[in-house]
Parts: C-alpha cells; structure tokens; sequence
C-alpha cells in the first residue's frame, strides 16, 4: 500500500489553481515524498493554454476583454480550454513513486483507467481512447476539446475529459478537466478561428444522466476509484501559511504578465 496525500481544495480564480500545481510540482521535485491527489474547479471560469502555445495567435482579446475572462498558462502541453462547468484533477508524482517509475504514457493510461472508473461508478460509461490525435502545427487555436488524444476519456467517442502531463527528471504532473455540464465548449467564442460543431464532439456527465450531478460526488468516487487502482492510504494534504503565500505571490505575478502585455499577447510565458 502506498501512502498519497489528497486535496479537495474547492474553487478558485485560474491563476490561482495554476499558482498550487505549480507549487505541488515544485514540491515534488525538491522534497519527493508521497504522491498528491488535487480536486478543484474554476470560479470565475478562465481560459488555460498550453506552455508553447501563442496566445495573441490564438485568442480574441477583445471578446476576452467584453466577457472579463480570464486567461492563464498552464505549465503543461496542450492547447486552449475554457475551464467551466466542470471539475478538474491534479496528479503529482515525485520519483520512486509507482506512477513516476511507470513512465509517462504507462502514467497517462492509469490515471485515465481511474478516472474512467469514476465515471463509471456514477454510470457514465466512459472509457479510455486508444486513438491518435490529428497533428497540427504548434500554436494552432484549435481548443482542447476539438480532438481526442491517445488515453483521454471518451463516450461513444465523445470527448468528456482532456488532460496534459509534464514530466521532469525527478517528478511528474498529470492534471485534467471533466466535463460535468455545458460551458466549456464556449472556447469558440474566445478564439481567432472557431472549430466547426465543437458541441457535437464532446459530452458531459450531466448529459450523459439526463440530470445534474454534484462536484462532491464525483470527487468521492475519484478518491474511491484511485485507491482501487493505485492500493492508496489516503492522508490529507495541508497547506502551510507559507504555501498559501507562495500561492497568492505566484497568482498576482501570473496576473501582472497579462495585463503588462494585454495588447499583444495575453497570457506571456
């Protein structure tokens, strides 16, 4: 049995979500210690990019400016998301762990398995994608949601979770969002070229039940589903007066560099 922290830690403007996984990571990388298992979601709703992607490529500023949508990168691959009306999981792993020595597609498929088996346990009948993402070129504005990668979650072959890794040689982050309802595919909005019926390629667990489904049973049954997969013993995971610091610094930095260069690229690396 492998000891793991876990985090619920509710709610939270983008920059601020994004300040904690990076936190998480670095923690990981310079202490080790046990795996960490995050839950959370976005509020307001913000829009995520990739660590390479262009942002004044990709996003319309002025409907980003007409909506007071906010926009953050993330420290992990992948394109544009707008993260709302869904709730989204962070998987830190530092080296010696089971997930980190499984090396990273191994770590991709597992925590998809689990989180497949969530859904599941809700009755959502998701399962992991054998399948292999369309390649385009690097800054492209298609969003997150217009294609399913190799082992993100699909039903009936409708997108319902994505997700992103970043591995270092001493630790690994894997985080993602699940789509609980309709919001996310408003993306189109916010983006210089609009894909073409993104509502036609992705699902919701709300959809799927014909009915609403709380946060807070989800989480439960991904905590549930990772112990299955993964033998966990579960101990909560506590933030420090200094974490809670470092987070706020690193938000009001992340915020600093839009706003410094909101007239040409909105989120800066």
């Amino acid at each position: 049995m492998e000891r793991w922290l876990f985090l619920d830690s509710g709610s939270a403007p983008g920059a601020e979500n994004m300040a904690l996984d990076e936190l998480l990571l670095e923690r990981a990388e310079r202490q080790g210690g046990a795996p960490v298992l995050r839950l959370y979601s976005f509020d307001p709703p913000a829009i995520t990019i990739g660590w390479h992607q262009n942002a004044s490529l990709i996003l319309d500023v002025d409907a980003l400016r007409a909506d007071g949508l906010d926009c953050v990168r993330r420290i992990t691959g992948g394109r544009a998301l707008l993260h709302e009306g869904e709730l989204t999981y962070c998987v830190v792993a530092p080296a010696g762990s089971v997930l980190f020595d499984a090396g990273a597609g191994e770590a991709y498929l597992r925590i998809s398995a689990a989180i497949s088996a969530a859904l599941r346990s809700l009755g959502v009948d998701a399962e992991v994608s054998r399948g292999r993402e369309l390649t385009g070129p690097k800054g492209t504005a298609a969003p997150c949601l217009s294609s399913v990668t190799r082992y993100e979650l699909v039903v009936r072959g409708k997108k319902i979770a994505g997700s992103a890794q970043r591995k270092t040689s001493v630790a690994f982050l894997q985080h993602g969002s699940i789509l609980m309802r309709s919001g996310s595919e408003r993306i189109a909005r916010y983006l210089r070229a609009s894909p073409d019926a993104l509502e036609s390629r992705i699902t919701s667990v709300s959809a799927e039940l014909g009915r609403p489904v709380r946060g807070e049973d989800l989480s439960m049954s991904i905590a549930a589903a990772f112990s299955g997969m993964f033998d966990i013993e579960w101990e909560p995971l506590r933030l420090s007066e200094r974490d809670e610091a470092e987070i706020v610094g690193r938000a009001l930095a992340k915020r600093r560099e839009a706003l410094s260069r909101i007239a040409g690229e909105v989120c800066p690396p």
